[in-house]
């Protein structure tokens, strides 16, 4: 069983669920959705892209609104063709946080090839800081495109989220489930570095749903299968809520997928459903306090 889960009072048969609104602050189009899917409650909690363009709405409305559970959403990539953001640390191309356009890299493998361990931790570090200032009640740290999850930067990752006092998305996933996922080339590596942490104290995600940018137009009946198919243990379901429109259109192919993910958990009844379920829905408050949520 999950030791943090145990130490929370879990028992071995409860299925916990974290169902996180990714991309906030990416556009104007994001920030309404997400924040929506936040107040339907169906999402439990989400994360800022700090460097993106729409970061100071998206502060604005995480300062001035209900007290939402909000993390940074830690970035060495910008992937879009027209739609680019760069580092908050530096502008020094020696860095090698930049690509030859004074952007951070497209791909995560660009990031972790250019991108020094020392730098990177410096440019989150950034922002972290950078949303603090702005307000914001930062209740953990995770990542875009899953670059700062790399092993030539999580022990920099994990260091700032011990430094700050906040839980990190770290899934304690085995050699063969990485493989499962395309991440087999980081498999040993990632693996040796969770095996320094002290899971008793540290949460750790048992399994995570990542991969959900699909093309559907009506994605309510697919999170509800995925939701009814999680396993005991603690699951992190991401997804990328937006509101379709011409922003959205013109910077990203997937923004229908993106509007679906919004009309998906816009919804209260998803909430309801996960509730039904017998499902413990929490957020990372709820790790940060290593508290379950009332659930009288």
């Amino acid at each position: 069983m999950n030791p943090f889960l145990r130490k929370m009072g879990c028992t071995d048969e409860d299925r916990v669920l974290i169902t996180h609104a990714d991309d906030i602050g990416f556009c104007h189009a994001a920030n309404l959705g997400s924040f929506a899917c936040l107040a339907s409650g169906a999402a439990s909690c989400g994360s800022i892209l700090v460097n993106a363009p729409w970061f100071t709405e998206a502060a604005t409305m995480s300062r001035d609104g209900p007290a939402f559970d909000m993390g940074v959403h830690l970035t060495l990539t910008s992937e879009y063709p027209t739609y680019r953001w760069s580092a908050l640390s530096t502008r020094d191309a020696d860095s090698g946080l930049l690509d030859r356009d004074g952007y951070l890299w497209r791909t995560r493998e660009d990031a972790v090839r250019h991108v020094g361990a020392d730098a990177a931790k410096a440019e989150m570090r950034a922002q972290i800081e950078t949303a603090l200032s702005a307000g914001i009640d930062i209740t953990h740290i995770d990542t875009h495109m899953g670059s700062v999850v790399h092993p030539k930067f999580l022990p920099h990752y994990l260091a700032l989220a011990d430094e700050y006092g906040v839980p990190a998305f770290l899934p304690n996933l085995t050699r063969d489930r990485l493989a499962e996922i395309n991440h087999d080339d980081i498999g040993d590596d990632y693996v040796e570095v969770l095996g320094n942490v002290a899971t008793e104290e540290v949460p750790t995600i048992d399994e995570i749903i990542i991969d959900t940018l699909v093309p559907l137009h009506d994605k309510r009946q697919y999170y509800r299968d995925l939701i009814e198919a999680i396993e005991p243990g603690l699951t992190h379901l991401l997804f990328h809520p937006a509101i379709d429109g011409e922003e959205l259109t013109a910077i990203t192919d997937s923004h229908a997928s993106r509007n679906a993910d919004y009309e998906a958990f816009r919804d209260p009844h998803l909430k309801h459903y996960i509730d039904q379920a017998g499902i413990i829905h929490i957020g990372y408050r709820e790790l940060k306090a290593g508290q379950l949520p009332d659930r009288t």
